[in-house]
């Protein structure tokens, strides 16, 4: 089966997650597969669940109502739940989406892939890592819907001088830093990364120390479900690879009789 026919079921968290998030994640699933169910649960009798309405028809997703009977207890989660086993054993679907950052939806995503269901999981980066480790992959809603910030550092733009100036700067001023321009959710590139991306090279590697970028990308996000060359600002896997230039070297090789290349990695030695 071919990666975009897979059909899915889109399930949503109303009350842990943002409804301006839903677009850029509906697109981001168009990616991995057809989606064929389109729910969201939660109390739309509650105020703070209005700004829903729209983006609802906008989208077609089908609200299901769940009133909040005892305070404290959500029966949000079960609904959702109970919903997923369901369409789990009408065998409706290739895979589930579960749009949420609330970690009780840990135990679901391990038993529907338990039984061979593929589950992707969507949420914010407050999202409690025993939910994210059950996915087969999770993506952080940050890094969606928004552009990427430059991967090439931008050369500074001189300042023009003031002539005629009637007051000289005070000796004493104080520079304010600079504002911190890099966006909400983007990591650093730091020691960790570099040490889980070389142990995938050593573990795949040929006897030359170099293997397929592809087989890299999927060996680290299956060690690693949330991983994602956008959580550290690269669009492509490839640009944070290049990033890592001090650890790993890169190569570009024509593909034997096809006109595509391929690109290839080793650790430095």
């Amino acid at each position: 089966m071919n990666k975009t026919d897979k059909k899915f079921a889109i399930l949503i968290d109303a009350d842990n997650i943002s409804s301006k998030k839903i677009k850029p994640v509906l697109d981001e699933i168009a990616n991995y597969g057809i989606p064929t169910i389109k729910r969201i649960y939660g109390d739309f009798t509650n105020s703070k669940l209005a700004a829903w309405k729209d983006t609802l028809l906008e989208n077609s997703i089908i609200p299901i109502q769940q009133y909040a009977y005892t305070a404290g207890k959500n029966a949000t989660d079960a609904a959702l739940i109970i919903d997923a086993m369901d369409i789990l054993h009408k065998e409706a679907v290739d895979g589930f989406c579960i749009v949420s950052s609330d970690s009780d939806f840990t135990r679901l995503a391990s038993r529907l892939r338990e039984s061979g269901k593929e589950v992707l999981g969507f949420g914010e980066q407050k999202t409690p890592q025993p939910f994210v480790k059950s996915c087969d992959k999770f993506t952080y809603v940050e890094i969606l819907g928004s552009e990427a910030p430059t991967e090439e550092t931008p050369q500074p733009t001189p300042s023009k001088t003031v002539k005629n100036s009637t007051k000289p700067a005070s000796a004493t001023t104080k520079e304010k830093p600079a504002a911190d321009t890099t966006p909400p959710g983007i990591r650093s590139i730091d020691k960790k990364l570099k040490t889980l991306v070389r142990n995938a090279i050593d573990a795949v590697a040929d006897d030359t120390g170099w293997v397929s970028l592809g087989m890299i990308g999927n060996l680290i996000s299956k060690k690693m479900p949330d991983f994602d060359s956008r959580n550290y600002g690269y669009t492509k896997l490839s640009s944070l690879m290049k990033a890592l230039g001090d650890v790993v070297e890169t190569k570009t090789q024509q593909t034997k009789g096809q006109d595509s290349k391929q690109i290839y990695i080793r650790n430095k030695k």
